[in-house]
């Protein structure tokens, strides 16, 4: 019983250490302003952490667990953590208009795709516009 209290302990103390580590503005930094510009950084964290424990006899007899004192047992227990953080891409802000500026070369096409398709679909609006004004005046 004393090491599940001693575990819980050591849980509560790693995650309180990570909480105060990390927080939302880890992941989307602080903005940063030049003239016109506008620049948030955006970064990826990763968290991994062990912990573990056990009790001990004082006694090194071989009692049995019931017939030992309570008091006459040890708690021997660690924790390690470790954090990573990486950043993945740039919000920037620009004479109104808004990009993302990513350093994976996968995530810079998806966003490229979607810079263009709102002009892409324009286009075809146009062409299929012009395609019926030729259909109406050849009817005339």
């Amino acid at each position: 019983m004393r090491s599940t209290n001693s575990i819980k302990d050591l849980m509560d103390t790693t995650l309180d250490s990570i909480k105060t580590t990390i927080d939302a503005n880890t992941i989307i930094g602080d903005p940063i302003k030049a003239e016109n510009t506008v620049v948030v950084p955006i970064s990826k964290v990763t968290i991994g952490f062990g912990i573990g424990g056990g009790e001990y006899s004082r006694d090194c007899s071989d009692k049995k667990r019931e017939e030992r004192d309570l008091d006459d047992t040890n708690f021997a227990g660690g924790s390690a953590g470790a954090v990573s953080l990486q950043p993945v891409a740039f919000v920037v802000v620009e004479n109104g208009e808004t990009r993302l500026m990513s350093l994976d070369h996968s995530i810079n096409m998806v966003d490229s795709i979607l810079n263009i398709t709102p002009k892409v679909l324009e286009k075809i609006q146009k062409l299929k516009n012009n395609e019926s004004e030729i259909k109406d005046d050849k009817k005339c």
